[in-house]
Order: C-alpha cells, then sequence, then structure tokens
C-alpha cells in the first residue's frame, strides 16, 4: 500500500471537512464563527501578517535537526513562552494533550501490538485535525498579541512558511501551518512505523521488515521511553511528534539534520569568499551541476562515471570564467543509507584533480531528487546574498538537461513540493541551461522528511 502522493489533493480534503465539521456544529446550537478562507478575507478583527523575507534572519535550534527542518514552528513556538501559554491553556488542545498521552499508556507492555496498529494508535485522526485547526483558530482570535513576537521575528521573515505568504490572516496562517505539520507528523509514522510506501521507496522506505519481531520491540521499547517521558510534554502535538521523531531514528533517517550549519561547516569557506565577489565581474553567479547516483557498472562507491563527467565539465565552464563559483546538489541517495553525498563527493573530485579552491566550490549535500536539486540551489542563494536577480547556469548530462526544461519537470515540482523553484532562460548547449530563482524555494516542507 502506498501513501498518498499529492499532496495538495490531502489538504483540499481536510479543508472541506474542516468547514463540512463547521457547518455540523453551527446547526446543532454552538455559535458559527464567520468562515476565513485561504486568502485570509471574512473576519476582519484577525491581526494580520506580512511575509516579507529577511536574508539576515538567523534560524533558531532545539536538541533536534530533524525537528528544526522538518517542523521550525514548533521550535519557535516551544522558544516564545506567551505563544507556548497561548497553545498550553486552551481546553480543546489540553484534552487532546491528555488523550494522547493515555493512547501511548495504553500501548505499553503490550506485546502483541502489530506496527500498524501502534501507527493507528499514534497518529492525529481526520477528526482530531478538525478539533486541533478550529482550536488554532480560536486562539489566534482571542489571544493574537500573545504571538505578535513570534510572527514579528519568525513568520513573517524566515521564509520558511513562504507558501502562505498570499494569506494576510494570522489566524488562518497558523491553522495553514499546523494543517501541515500534522499531515507531515502522520505521513513519517506511516512510511516508517506501519512500513507504508513513500512517495519514492527504493530509497526512502523503511528499514526494517515491519511485521519482525525486532521491529515489534523496537517500537515497543520507544513507546515506553515516551510513556516514562509523558509528564515532560506540554504541548498538543508532542507526543506523536517525538513518536515520529523516534520512528526516523530508528530507521537510520537523520538526513534532513545533516551538515547544519552548513554555512559554517561544508560552505564555510565559500560563504565567507561570496561575501568580497564583485558579481558585475561575470556573466553568471554560480554553475550548478546536477549530481549523480553511483549505481551503474563501473562506478565507484564514492561516485559514479557520470558525476565525474558532470563534474569536469562544470570545471570547465568555472575555468572559463562564466561564474566564481560552482555549486554541487546531491545527498545521500544511493545505495540506500551510503555514507557519501552526492554533492561532497563531486566537490573532494575537483578539489583533488583540478586544484579548484575550496572557497570556490559551494554544496547542497541534502537534495534526493532534480525538483529538490533546483529548490535547495535557490535557498543557497537567497540566503547567502547571491544576487537573487543575477542568472546562473545549471549543468547535468544532456538527457537530464532536457528533463529540467521539459513541462514534465515543472509539473512534478509543482506536484510533489508546491511550486516550481527556477525560471528558465536560453539553452547554452546541450548540458546547459541559464536559470535564475524563485522565493517559493524558502518554504520547508514536511512532505519529504529526509530534505524537507
Amino acid at each position: 500500500m502506498k501513501v498518498i502522493k499529492n499532496r495538495g489533493l490531502i489538504k483540499s480534503i481536510v479543508f472541506v471537512l474542516f468547514w463540512m465539521y463547521a457547518g455540523c456544529t453551527s446547526d446543532s446550537g454552538t455559535e458559527e464563527t464567520p468562515p476565513i478562507d485561504n486568502n485570509g478575507n471574512g473576519n476582519t478583527s484577525a491581526a494580520t501578517i506580512q511575509m516579507e523575507f529577511d536574508q539576515s534572519y538567523a534560524f533558531i535550534y532545539s536538541d533536534s535537526k530533524v525537528k528544526d527542518r522538518n517542523f521550525y514552528w514548533t521550535t519557535i513556538i516551544e522558544n516564545d513562552n506567551n505563544a507556548k501559554s497561548a497553545l498550553e491553556n486552551n481546553d480543546d488542545l489540553k484534552t487532546f494533550l491528555l488523550n494522547a498521552k493515555q493512547r501511548v499508556s495504553n500501548l505499553v507492555g503490550n506485546n502483541n501490538l502489530t506496527a500498524a496498529q501502534y501507527a493507528d494508535a499514534l497518529k492525529f485522526s481526520d477528526g482530531e485535525k478538525i478539533t486541533i485547526s478550529l482550536a488554532i483558530k480560536d486562539i489566534l482570535m482571542k489571544s493574537g498579541s500573545a504571538f505578535n513576537e513570534l510572527n514579528k521575528n519568525h513568520i513573517e521573515p524566515s521564509g520558511v512558511f513562504n507558501h502562505f505568504k498570499t494569506v494576510t490572516d494570522a489566524s488562518r496562517v497558523h491553522q495553514l501551518i499546523v494543517e501541515e505539520i500534522l499531515l507531515g507528523i502522520n505521513q513519517i509514522i506511516d512510511t516508517y512505523c506501519a512500513g507504508l510506501d513513500p512517495r519514492y521507496p527504493n530509497i526512502d522506505a523503511v528499514s526494517f521488515d515491519v511485521n519482525g519481531a525486532q521491529y515489534k520491540l523496537l517500537l515497543n521499547t520507544l513507546v515506553s521511553d515516551l510513556n516514562n517521558n509523558k509528564d515532560q510534554y506540554k504541548l498538543f502535538y508532542e507526543p506523536f511528534l517525538k513518536f515520529a521523531l523516534g520512528v526516523l531514528e530508528l530507521n537510520d533517517r537523520d538526513e534532513a539534520g545533516r551538515y547544519f550549519l552548513i554555512q559554517n561547516s561544508e560552505n564555510k569557506a565559500a560563504y565567507d569568499y561570496l561575501q568580497t565577489i564583485n558579481w558585475n565581474d561575470f556573466d553568471y553567479s554560480m554553475i550548478v551541476v546536477l549530481g549523480d547516483s553511483p549505481n551503474s557498472s563501473g562506478d565507484e562507491p564514492n561516485i559514479s562515471i557520470g558525476g565525474k563527467v558532470r563534474a569536469d565539465h562544470g570545471v570547465e565552464l568555472y575555468n572559463q570564467g562564466k561564474a566564481p563559483l560552482i555549486a554541487f546538489t546531491g545527498g545521500h541517495l544511493w545505495p540506500v543509507h551510503t555514507i557519501y553525498s552526492e554533492a561532497i563527493e563531486m566537490k573532494k573530485y575537483v578539489m583533488e584533480k583540478y586544484s579548484i579552491p575550496e572557497n570556490r566550490i559551494l554544496v547542497d549535500p541534502h537534495a534526493r531528487h532534480t525538483t529538490t536539486n533546483m529548490r535547495n540551489i535557490g535557498r543557497q542563494i537567497f540566503r547567502y546574498g547571491i544576487p537573487i536577480d543575477k542568472k546562473a547556469i545549471v549543468s547535468a548530462s544532456k538527457t537530464h538537461s532536457e528533463y529540467v526544461a521539459s513541462s514534465g519537470y515543472l509539473t512534478r515540482c509543482e506536484n510533489e513540493m508546491g511550486h516550481i523553484p527556477l525560471k528558465l532562460y536560453e539553452r547554452l548547449s546541450d548540458f546547459d541551461l541559464e536559470f535564475t530563482s524563485l522565493i517559493e524555494v524558502l518554504h520547508l516542507d514536511s512532505s519529504d522528511p529526509l530534505d524537507p
């Protein structure tokens, strides 16, 4: 069985259920709340939000980089006492939290449970999603001032919630964020607890036989640990979020949290250098080389023949003075659980073969697909202060480059990420295209929990 792939369809279903539920409560005698649509229209008394990305925005981090990357709203909530208190004191959310803790307790000591039963017990049901969404709306309508600093300091400038930038009603923005979080937590549990196929099962699937005794024992131990710590959970999402993060850890799926902060590690030399670049001296801002997995005959364990050929061509463009930087993009893909990142191995290759200085090379060691290759590079362009209106070159094999220029690629980006990450211009050769990045790339989305 596969999980639903089209995230837009899931959100539409939840939205319909939300308003069906709201209508039913009105019929039973509860005062009907004026609806607020996705564009923030309706109730004019609600606080407003104006998304405006600030390149100087500094992320805050918890003890889990995987959580921060997938569910950044939870991290900023936990660091804002006013917003946190407003959530903790809502009666509906308190009731849900008590129920969630009880569901954890009910699983402890039962050695006959299947992985699917653990998953079903520790996910948000459709009805619970609606209840939580309504509670978030109620909190923001009644206690919106508690979120003023959080909105000003994080929601508006971070870019993390950029898919909702056309929504100006603060209560609706937070509803949309929370609805996305609940979907993301459930998807992780479906994939890495119940064993349902993710979008790309060949590289992203659960690491265990979910029906085997070993995995059941691991899940039992995880739930026991959660139960022992349940008194520490004060926010409605914590029990199920902790379980989702726990099953990711059981499966050694920490890819989302690796290398951060990357501008202080793998990209530090280039990040420092690019602050000194006179961009007017170059036709392009960078040469982006798409990765290629070592999964063919003749490939080395750490780098493919195709990866070397692409890197060679990228160096050729760099040596022609086309751009001051080369950027390699590609994560830990193949074989599954490989210790090698395509981008970092290509960086090592060109430094050794061509003596390219490290401070001329950027890497994106997270991207798992062509969609996220271009999204992640775009994020670096925006966050590193690289001129966003200056064209860059994306370079790949002939067939890969043709794919990037195809309508099928743009459709895939829309379906899988909810946005198109780039604008294409001229084709320079069979291998090279001009592009600029679009600001929608900044949105963090847990629908791909290994590279959100």
